[in-house]
């Protein structure tokens, strides 16, 4: 095809394959092409979308602009290394819901200060006068590699005369979460707590706050998340101890049956699923009105705001929505802050919203009913096949973790409840520092840590700029960005094997180790069933709209605000996570088979390509690609 010139602008035209063999341009002139492009990128100082033309035996440069959207620069010699010497550690725990490299911002008040703070908190909550953590491991507890976040592996040794210490807080810890404590800790102080914190905060205007105050209130809020953390470690623990006993139960009692405990904690009420309900509803709502049906058909989810509010209907609809927002956009993508939530960017859900119109119209609640239904009939049939004995451990197993699991989805919904507050605050600082010239753009402010933050304010009062910190901003930005093409490794170092003293705590890493290569991938049975289906592979909100209805969603891990995702999904893959994540509990409650935990689907599986999810055994099978082999990493 070539473009020539007509009457009026250009048009394309064929060519003939025949004739259109030869090279336009000789090896010298290409040469010469080269070094002009290498000429005007260094004019410049970066690279650079540049237009030319050849004509009387020479080249023209037309127009030059600067390429903003270029992928960054693969890192070299990249090393997995701990940050200090003697030191391990994992991706797991709280890090799990951080899958992208840390902002130096969040890295500083929510990894290195906040979660310090809240380890010091529950010891205080516990009243571990006589234990401390100090004793038994080494700070700090949580760090970074890489940018990615990483909590303490390595243990102190175990030494004889700290036995009874440790027997104590075990029993004491135990104490405390089974009973009513922990639960009336959580419910009726820690979360009170956060949200007060939060309400005082978002009562306050951004533009008539002073400088001062605006910091005030990013510190604030960052650190009230992170000791509102500890109090879902609470929620957690019980959980994950109540199911690992279900877990370990069947696997013994129900030896080749291919039990699993995602099995019977299915179907219970939670946030999540009463979000997910709410956004059928208001997908209903377009599917019922043949002129908002019409409108968000033609009209891409980006314009989507702009064209509803052009009508009576759509701008009714979109107060719906706003209150949907309002309820629970504060749901995160990633609990850095520095990641928009539904709130601040609620294009990803608009996204899902315009395919789940297009699908058929499904019932959130009855689709809960069934899955109670059919969860309490797997009940009865197990019971009866247990001898009486073991029939009565199986309801008592049960019982503890039917009770304690969903009280763990419920705490973490609120995880990130600030940010939207935070981000308002945070974003101001930024635009009053772009105005003073110490920023390029106000989202910048999220790659300072507070001491340079306040050195651009003490700037700032001055009427005096940072011209430094543009380019310090800008360089971590694309650093940040490259390191997003890392993959890290379930362990720092990635050969080290966890222990505590003589017991071995490989059950406890959230990623299964696979061999680079290969048609089979390993991972965590989370919700069972089976399917074979298309991957839609996504890595980020960026790549929501790549999501195809009936496919597996496969990604590297999800949090509430992926929830729209699931309705669209046959299945779910992810490279980080076990039974009791966030992505195990929402795909039960979709019926969707899932395996969590490959630490590298995302990476192995290419869009498109076809896969089976085995949700009963933790396997995922890969077809070969149009050449007859795996891909590869």
């Amino acid at each position: 095809m070539q473009i020539v010139l007509a009457e009026r602008g250009t048009t394309e035209r064929p060519l003939d394959p025949k004739g259109a063999t030869h090279y336009t341009l000789d090896d010298a002139q290409l040469v010469r092409l080269a070094e002009i492009g290498i000429n005007v990128e260094q004019h410049f100082g970066s690279p650079q979308d540049i237009e030319w033309a050849y004509a009387g035996g020479r080249f023209w440069v037309l127009q030059a602009r600067p390429i903003t959207n270029l992928p960054p620069q693969p890192l070299s010699d990249v090393r997995w290394e701990p940050p200090f010497p003697n030191s391990a550690w994992w991706r797991r725990q709280v890090v799990e819901n951080m899958p992208e490299p840390l902002s130096p911002l969040f890295d500083e008040l929510y990894v290195r200060e906040g979660l310090e703070l809240s380890i010091d908190a529950m010891m205080a909550f516990f009243g571990l006068t006589y234990f401390q953590v100090e004793d038994f491991v080494d700070r700090p507890l949580f760090t970074t590699v890489n940018g990615y976040a990483y909590t303490r592996a390595n243990y102190k040794p175990l030494r004889w005369s700290a036995l009874p210490s440790l027997l104590r807080v075990t029993v004491d810890e135990f104490r405390v979460m089974f009973r009513d404590e922990g639960l009336a800790y959580w419910r009726e102080q820690a979360l009170p707590a956060y949200l007060t914190t939060v309400e005082r905060w978002k009562a306050t205007d951004p533009a008539s706050a002073p400088d001062e105050r605006l910091l005030a209130g990013v510190r604030e809020l960052a650190l009230a998340d992170a000791r509102y953390w500890f109090a879902c470690v609470l929620m957690l623990a019980r959980a994950k101890i109540t199911d690992a006993l279900l877990g370990r139960f069947l696997k013994v009692a129900g030896r080749g049956r291919d039990l699993i405990s995602g099995m019977f904690l299915r179907g219970f009420p939670s946030p999540t699923v009463d979000a997910g309900a709410e956004l059928e509803g208001l997908a209903e709502r377009i599917r019922g009105s043949n002129e908002l049906r019409t409108l968000v058909a033609a009209t891409p989810a980006e314009d989507l705001p702009k064209a509803l509010r052009s009508t009576q209907v759509g701008r009714d609809w979109l107060a719906a929505f706003a209150r949907y927002l309002d309820r629970y956009g504060h749901q995160v993508y990633n609990l850095d802050f520095v990641v928009p939530t539904q709130a601040d960017d609620p294009l990803p859900v608009l996204l899902s919203l315009k395919a789940m119109v297009q699908q058929a119209g499904h019932d959130p609640r009855a689709r809960q009913r069934a899955i109670v239904a059919e969860r309490d009939t797997l009940v009865e049939e197990t019971a009866r096949s247990f001898d009486p004995l073991r029939r009565k451990l199986f309801r008592l197993l049960l019982g503890w973790a039917q009770r304690f699991g969903p009280h763990r989805e419920q705490a973490l919904f609120y995880m990130g409840a600030g940010w939207p507050t935070l981000r308002r605050l945070a974003l101001e600082l930024g635009r009053r520092l772009t105005e003073s010239g110490s920023l390029l753009a106000a989202e910048d402010v999220f790659f300072f840590e507070t001491s340079e933050i306040r050195t651009a304010l003490s700037a700032r009062k001055h009427d005096k700029t940072k011209p430094e910190l543009p380019k310090l901003a800008r360089e971590r930005r694309e650093l940040r960005e490259a390191r997003k093409r890392l993959h890290p490794p379930p362990v720092v170092p990635p050969d080290y094997k966890v222990r505590f003293g003589p017991f071995d705590m490989s059950a406890f890493e959230t990623q299964r180790r696979n061999v680079p290569e290969g048609l089979t991938l390993r991972g965590f049975a989370v919700s069972p069933g089976q399917v074979s289906a298309p991957a839609s592979v996504i890595r980020s909100p960026a790549d929501f709209s790549r999501m195809e209805p009936g496919t597996i969603l496969v990604c590297p891990t999800t949090t509430p605000a992926w929830t729209p995702l699931f309705s669209q999904a046959r299945g779910l893959v992810t490279d980080i996570g076990g039974v009791l994540a966030h992505g195990s509990i929402v795909a039960r409650e979709f019926g969707l088979p899932a395996v969590l935990g490959t630490g590298e689907a995302s990476k192995r599986i290419h869009h498109g390509q076809r896969i089976t999810v085995d949700g009963d055994r933790g396997m995922v099978l890969l077809e070969p690609d149009h050449e007859g082999l795996a891909l590869k990493v």
